[in-house]
């Protein structure tokens, strides 16, 4: 944290001598866009909340919490954001849609930019919307287990794609009647997905899914796994990792700071340390919203999972979250996929997984594989043009993929598709 408040502290010191010393300085992107926005934002509008209901009914929709028990019994919060107006009978003609987050997030991440937010645009459009939090997350709740219980932290991965996911699309599935709903998933998201669906993990799932839609799909890893930092994690020995990092939660500190520091305090230094980790920026996001944004992250995550992502013999020194052989990865119950990658990634290589799935996966139908170049990994959630590059395309896709559609409510602006 130390490093990097340092860092950010340099960036801005360096910005404002540019700004005022250079006569062309390149402002950002949407510096207009945001000056509009902020100027008409109510008192309401700028308060900063964790609570997704409180952003929903901002705009004109509520949230619903469901709590599902997973099979070995984690008690995961599952979210329905609905149009409180709209008579129920309607509701069910809704075509379902589960939203899943990515690593260190939750469900709010899909519901922080007002409504350019991917969850409340789909919602609007006609999409019955579900958002699952994986286990842990704020609320680290087990049937047997209890905060102190190593047992509570013995998971990574690979449980929250063969346990938390199918849950949640049981659960949906129970609650709306359908046979089967479309996925949507960010960053860790798409990697749950990825491994559910593959042949060594649950392939059977594959049947509950019309599309998977995959925004910065986290397959392959980009170069920033070989920062010095990441680099110490990885070549550590499991019992030295242990020593530095427990066998309980991940640098839980994170989540006890905001306890004690002011919403604004929070984040900033959330955004500095993500920012210094990942070297994404918030050049194309709404910057008066960033208060919001992580209001919603970091959450507890095990440290046994961030051993799965950064440790030895795990996805950085693999480079690949499944084995990189010329066997494919997917059999004929896999769902057709889409893809969102964001070209100025460096956390993950979506490239390499389109070439992957067009050249060595004969049973993966890829409906779309656009590549935004300006992208970072996180403006495929909170760009302030995320709507056009990937609400929209979410939106079409899902509707072309429905399972039975003639039974549904057709999304406004697919009426063609």
């Amino acid at each position: 944290m130390t490093a990097a408040i340092a860092v950010d502290t340099f960036n801005r010191v360096r910005t404002g001598i540019t700004r005022i010393f250079r006569s062309h300085y390149r402002q950002r992107p949407f510096i207009s866009i945001e000056r509009e926005r902020k100027a008409r934002r109510t008192k309401a509008q700028k308060k900063i909340v964790r609570d997704l209901d409180y952003y929903a009914r901002l705009e004109g929709l509520e949230v619903v919490s469901f709590d599902v028990v997973t099979d070995d019994r984690f008690v995961l919060k599952l979210f329905r954001v609905i149009d409180p107006n709209e008579p129920i009978q309607i509701r069910k003609n809704r075509y379902p849609i589960l939203l899943i987050h990515g690593l260190l997030q939750s469900a709010g991440a899909f519901c922080v930019n007002d409504e350019s937010s991917l969850a409340f645009y789909l919602t609007k459009s006609g999409y019955d919307v579900w958002l699952g939090n994986n286990r842990c997350g704020f609320d680290h709740r087990h049937l047997d287990y209890s905060y102190n219980d190593p047992r509570m932290w013995d998971w990574d991965v690979r449980e929250m794609g063969t346990l938390d996911l199918p849950a949640f699309v049981d659960h949906v599935l129970h609650v709306t009647g359908y046979k089967k709903i479309a996925l949507a998933c960010h960053s860790q998201g798409t990697t749950q997905t990825f491994l559910a669906l593959s042949r060594s993990h649950t392939p059977d799932f594959g049947k509950k899914i019309s599309v998977f839609c995959a925004l910065a799909p986290a397959v392959y890893a980009g170069p920033l796994v070989d920062r010095r930092f990441f680099k110490f994690i990885r070549y550590i020995p499991s019992w030295m990792y242990r020593i530095c990092f427990g066998v309980h939660a991940f640098i839980p500190s994170m989540i006890s700071l905001r306890k004690i520091i002011p919403k604004s305090w929070l984040a900033y230094f959330s955004y500095a340390m993500f920012h210094y980790l990942f070297h994404w920026s918030d050049e194309r996001w709404e910057k008066a919203l960033s208060g919001r944004m992580f209001q919603f992250s970091p959450v507890y995550v095990s440290a046994e999972s961030m051993r799965w992502w950064l440790g030895r013999n795990g996805f950085a020194s693999r480079r690949c979250i499944l084995p990189d052989s010329e066997e494919p990865w997917f059999d004929d119950r896999c769902p057709p996929f889409a893809l969102w990658i964001a070209g100025q990634d460096l956390l993950v290589d979506g490239l390499r997984l389109i070439t992957r799935l067009e050249t060595l996966e004969p049973h993966v139908a890829l409906l779309r594989k656009d590549v935004i170049s300006e992208y970072e990994h996180l403006d495929v959630l909170w760009a302030v043009d995320s709507v056009d590059h990937i609400a929209k395309g979410v939106k079409e896709v899902v509707w072309s993929t429905a399972f039975e559609r003639e039974n549904c409510r057709c999304p406004t602006g697919c009426e063609d598709l």
